[in-house]
């Protein structure tokens, strides 16, 4: 992960709060697919990549925060698996490699804030595919986020950890002069007792990314269209109703 969010901050908690699989079987068909190495952007602690490595794929696994790839490192090593873990920028990303399929998951390109920062990362992921080569990268629906956006201050989930509670805050409020989401998550850690242990607060900004200006960008790095999903059922995209845009590029 990257951008103005301090990942590195709440990565020994991360694990225990995002815990969602309901992409998983999607990128596993899309991986399994390709006849060749994938490489994984923003990959975090693995909450993809364990998935597909555990399935035979060759992945290479960028993030730029080295607390996230050392909790991956942990995993892959307790599970015996083996990975190319590169702690990197993905706008100026220099791989030795090429790859058959590049994917960005968990709607993570939106932290990159900037136009010029957008357009760095897609050229930068299509100089490292194959001809034919494939770019999956997810983003939110504008029409359909904005709506859970309100300013208000959230219980987003309590959680459990090895010696205690997690309860995780969220506000968030939009500007529609920058197109972007700001707000503060708050950690709570209380212990068995229910008594606060610690409290962490991270500062979230993301944008939320016009179709049309995402499809721009990314033909003017050298890409084609191949599909746009609403859904990671491959449904078809509605713009006022689906809660994703999952972009199939090809180069």
């Amino acid at each position: 992960m990257m951008g103005d969010i301090q990942w590195d901050a709440v990565a020994s908690l991360y694990d225990s709060y995002v815990t969602a699989t309901f992409d998983v079987p999607f990128f596993l068909a899309e991986a399994k697919a390709v006849p060749g190495p994938v490489l994984e952007l923003m990959a975090g602690t693995g909450r993809v990549s364990l998935p597909l490595v555990e399935a035979g794929v060759p992945l290479t696994c960028v993030d730029a925060s080295g607390a996230m790839l050392s909790r991956l490192r942990e995993k892959l090593l307790a599970r015996g698996l083996r990975a190319t873990i590169v702690q990197a920028d993905v706008r100026t990303l220099k791989l030795p490699h090429m790859f058959a399929l590049a994917i960005l998951p968990f709607h993570s390109f939106s932290e990159l804030l900037q136009s010029s920062d957008q357009e760095m990362v897609l050229a930068s992921v299509y100089r490292h595919l194959h001809a034919g080569g494939k770019f999956i990268c997810t983003l939110h629906n504008p029409n359909v986020r904005r709506k859970s956006i309100d300013g208000q201050t959230r219980l987003i989930g309590k959680y459990s950890l090895d010696e205690g509670t997690l309860l995780l805050w969220s506000t968030l409020q939009y500007s529609a002069d920058e197109g972007a989401v700001e707000g503060v998550q708050v950690y709570e850690e209380y212990d068995a007792d229910g008594i606060l242990r610690q409290q962490r607060m991270l500062d979230m900004r993301f944008a939320l990314i016009e179709r049309q200006d995402f499809e721009q960008r990314a033909i003017r790095a050298g890409f084609r269209v191949a599909e746009l999903y609403g859904d990671y059922d491959r449904s078809r995209f509605l713009p006022d109703a689906s809660p994703y845009m999952i972009w199939i590029l090809q180069r």
